[in-house]
C-alpha cells in the first residue's frame, strides 16, 4: 500500500510538472518571477504593490442582486494579481475604504478614512466613533445618543433619554440639569439610585406599602423589568424588552445598546452584531463576518443569489459589466473552484442590430485562480468590442481539463449568461485586444500542452494499472 501511495504521488507531481511546463511554453513572461509587475503569486504587498490597473469609473447598481462592474481599461493585465475587496483598482493595504469603491481615493479631511466610507467628511475622526450607529461620527453629530434631542440642549448627551410622549421636555426629577436617564441619584436625596429606598421620591424612606412601591420603582415601559429595581434593573428603560438580553455585559440591553456585542464595531455596520469580531474579516465577502457565518459561499460585487459555494457542483460566473463604445471591456471569470484547469468558452449570444462587436480570444485555458477570479495569460486576456450602445448578452462555458476535484466528474462543465451594457455613440472597432478577434485562438498552444499532458498521464495511469495486475 505504501508503493502505491508513493506511486500515486509521484504521478501528481508529474502532472502538476507538465503542467507549469505547458504554462511557461506557452507564454514564457506569463509566470516570469523577475517581473515585478507580473508575480507568479497573489500579490501580498510585502514588497510594495503589484501593479494598480487604469479605471474608467466605479461600481453602481446592477442586474442579478449585484453590482456592475465598470469596465477595467487595462483588461487585466495587473488587475487579475491583486487583494481588491471592492474592485476599485486600489489594493486592500493602500486603499482608505477597503469596502467601498473610490478609485480616486479622496480624503477630504485627511484623516485616512476615504470620503467614500468616512462618517464625518470634511471633519477629521480616523477612530470613527459613532456611539448611536446612525452612520454619522460623533464629533459631527449633532444628537450624539440619537435621542431626537440636540447635544447643547440634551441634558443626557450620550445617554438617549427622549421627551416622553405628551411631555413638554426630558424628565429631571430633582431638576440639577442632569436628566433622569443619566443621574445617579435621580430624587437628589443623597442616596444613589440603586441603594435608595425609594429613588424618585426622595420623601419615601424605610418600610413601603405596595401602593408606594408602585411609584418607588415604576416599569415605564411595561416589559415586567423595574425601571430602577436594586436587583435587576431595566436595562433599557425606555425600550420594551422583556427579554432584558445584554450580549457584553456592559448594562445596556441589547435592544437599546448601539454596540450590542461590545467590540468597538457600531450595530449598523457590523457583520456579526452578536459577536465580537474587531478585525470584521468576511472571506466570502457575503456581509457577514467569519467569525459567525456558518456557510462559506463567495460572493461577487454583492450578487448573493449568485454566490459560488466551493462544496457545490462546479459552477462558473461572470457579473454584468458597464463601458462605453469602442472600449474593450475585460470578461471577467470566477468559478467556485481554487485554481483548477478549465478550458472556456465565450460566446456572443446577442447585440444591439446592426452590431459588428468583436469578442477577442474567446477560446483558451485557464488554472490559476485568486482566489476564485481565474487568470487569464496575459496575450489571452478574453474582451468585447462593442460599436453600438445597447445591451450586449454574451455566455461562457467551462469544462475541466482532468476530473473535478470535488464531484469527481471527468470534463465537468458548468456555464453561466452575463450582461454587458455599452453606452457612448456608435463607433467603428478593431483589433485592440490583442489576439484575433472572435476565433478559437484564446490558449491555443497551452491547451494542446495540457491535453498532452492529461493523455501521457492517462497512459501512465493505465500502464500501472497493468503491472498491479
Amino acid at each position: 500500500m505504501r508503493i502505491m501511495r508513493v506511486v500515486r504521488l509521484s504521478r501528481v507531481w508529474t502532472l502538476r510538472s507538465m503542467m507549469l511546463a505547458a504554462l511557461a511554453t506557452a507564454a514564457p513572461g506569463a509566470l516570469a518571477q523577475s517581473d515585478p509587475s507580473n508575480p507568479p503569486f497573489e500579490c501580498d504587498d510585502q514588497f510594495g504593490q503589484c501593479g494598480t490597473p487604469n479605471q474608467s469609473g466605479g461600481g453602481g447598481g446592477g442586474g442579478g442582486g449585484g453590482s456592475i462592474l465598470i469596465n477595467n481599461t487595462d483588461l487585466g493585465d495587473t488587475y487579475q494579481f491583486a487583494d481588491d475587496y471592492d474592485d476599485d483598482g486600489v489594493e486592500d493595504p493602500f486603499d482608505n475604504c477597503v469596502r467601498a469603491d473610490n478609485a480616486e481615493q479622496a480624503d477630504a479631511d485627511g484623516d485616512g478614512v476615504g470620503d467614500a466610507c468616512d462618517n464625518c467628511i470634511g471633519q477629521g475622526n480616523a477612530d470613527q466613533f459613532d456611539l448611536d450607529g446612525d452612520g454619522v461620527g460623533d464629533v459631527c453629530d449633532p444628537d450624539l445618543d440619537g435621542d431626537g434631542i440636540a447635544n447643547g440642549q440634551d441634558d443626557c448627551p450620550e445617554m438617549p433619554n427622549p421627551v416622553a410622549p405628551g411631555g413638554s421636555g426630558q424628565s429631571d426629577l430633582d431638576g440639577d440639569g442632569l436628566g433622569d436617564a443619566c443621574d445617579p441619584d435621580i430624587d437628589g436625596d443623597g442616596a444613589g439610585n440603586l441603594s435608595d429606598p425609594c429613588p424618585l421620591n426622595a420623601s419615601l424612606s424605610g418600610a413601603l406599602n405596595e401602593d408606594q412601591l408602585a411609584v418607588c420603582f415604576p416599569d415605564s415601559d411595561g416589559d415586567g423589568a423595574k425601571d430602577f429595581d436594586p436587583v435587576a434593573p431595566d436595562l433599557c428603560p425606555a425600550v420594551y424588552d422583556p427579554e432584558q438580553g445584554d450580549v457584553d455585559g456592559d448594562g445596556v440591553g441589547d435592544a437599546c445598546d448601539p454596540d450590542i456585542d461590545g467590540d468597538g464595531v457600531a450595530n449598523a455596520i457590523d457583520n456579526c452584531t452578536s459577536l465580537a469580531n474587531l478585525e470584521q474579516v468576511d472571506a466570502d465577502r457575503d456581509g457577514l463576518g467569519d467569525d459567525c457565518d456558518g456557510r462559506f459561499c463567495y460572493v461577487v460585487l454583492g450578487d448573493q443569489a449568485n454566490c459560488l459555494d466551493p462544496a457545490a457542483p462546479l459552477t462558473v460566473y461572470s457579473p454584468p459589466m458597464l463601458t462605453r463604445t469602442g472600449q474593450p471591456v475585460r470578461m471577467r471569470l470566477f468559478a467556485n473552484r481554487e485554481s483548477e484547469a478549465f478550458t472556456y468558452r465565450w460566446t456572443l449570444l446577442s447585440a444591439p442590430q446592426g452590431s459588428q462587436a468583436l469578442l477577442h480570444n474567446p477560446r483558451g485555458t485557464v488554472a490559476l485562480s485568486t482566489p476564485y477570479e481565474y487568470r487569464y495569460l496575459d496575450d489571452k486576456v478574453v474582451a468585447l468590442e462593442p460599436d453600438l450602445p445597447g445591451e450586449y448578452r454574451l455566455r461562457v462555458e467551462v469544462t475541466t481539463v482532468w476530473e473535478d476535484r470535488v464531484s469527481g466528474i471527468v470534463n465537468a462543465t458548468a456555464s453561466y449568461e452575463t450582461l454587458v451594457t455599452v453606452d457612448g455613440a456608435a463607433t467603428t472597432v478593431g483589433v485592440n485586444a490583442g489576439g484575433c478577434a472572435g476565433g478559437p485562438s484564446g490558449g491555443g498552444v497551452l491547451a494542446e500542452l495540457l491535453a498532452l499532458a492529461a493523455l501521457t498521464w492517462r497512459r501512465r495511469t493505465l500502464a500501472a494499472k497493468g503491472s498491479r495486475v
